[in-house]
């Protein structure tokens, strides 16, 4: 474009906007420094929440669970999480071959589950991804145990109440590979880890001293439910494209 026609076109969208003063704005002028006035009132409403109002979110989430096929356990801690696990592992049959494995995050809840002790009376094995950076080799072979694996577990950064959402991010130790590969899915985060909405969850994002002492990181995904499609003949299938089955327990302490 043009040196005169580019005046003529930011021009006419200066217009546009309304905006009167073509000068040069500073970032400061773009970008948000800080929280306004609704994002300081949803950041102090989720500081002062107390365990009764924790558990009145807890109860959302059971019932937005039930809409998106999601089982919502509660749990009182690691060790009864652990129990549960095993209960589903021992029941729930292997969708492909007889072989029955688990991959899971590294991550501190996860490790308190001691899982793999728990899992190897069933002969299960529990494999764990390096929290380092390895060689393509490692990565690889992580990655085949979770494509045969059958059941994968997580924990989760945050988990929306009002549509039974987890919020993971992507780290070293911590693959989106757990969550999406195996044919079940479960998740075990903290009772004060449940917000009510989205919009809390992007107060939490942008303005939480921890989250932007993170920064962003490669991936974040949301997970509402197992997989599910409708493509054939309008009929509802769970497990095309990702776990046939989510599982949230929380642990309330």
């Amino acid at each position: 474009m043009k040196s005169s026609g580019r005046v003529e076109f930011l021009e006419n969208v200066r217009k546009a906007l309304n905006r009167k003063d073509p000068g040069e704005r500073s970032l400061d002028d773009i970008i948000q420094m800080e929280p306004d006035a609704d994002d300081s009132r949803v950041l102090e409403k989720i500081a002062v929440r107390d365990t009764n109002a924790h558990i009145a979110l807890l109860a959302r989430l059971i019932e937005a669970g039930k809409r998106v096929n999601v089982d919502v356990l509660v749990k009182k801690d690691a060790v009864s999480a652990a129990a549960s696990i095993s209960e589903i592992a021992a029941e729930k049959s292997a969708e492909w071959g007889d072989r029955k494995a688990a991959v899971a995050w590294e991550h501190p809840i996860v490790r308190q589950l001691a899982i793999a002790a728990c899992l190897r009376p069933l002969d299960i094995p529990v494999y764990f991804p390096d929290i380092e950076p390895g060689t393509a080799d490692r990565q690889k072979a992580f990655r085949k145990h979770a494509e045969g694996a059958f059941i994968g577990i997580t924990s989760a950064d945050y988990c929306i109440a009002e549509t039974a959402t987890l919020t993971m991010k992507t780290r070293p130790g911590q693959p989106r590979s757990v969550s999406l590969l195996p044919s079940i899915h479960i998740a075990v985060i903290r009772l004060e880890q449940i917000l009510s909405n989205l919009n809390e969850l992007y107060a939490l994002l942008k303005w939480n001293p921890n989250e932007q002492t993170e920064g962003i990181t490669p991936c974040m995904t949301f997970i509402t439910g197992p997989s599910k499609t409708a493509d054939i003949e309008a009929t509802l299938v769970h497990g095309a494209h990702g776990p046939r089955e989510l599982t949230i327990m929380v642990l309330t302490g």
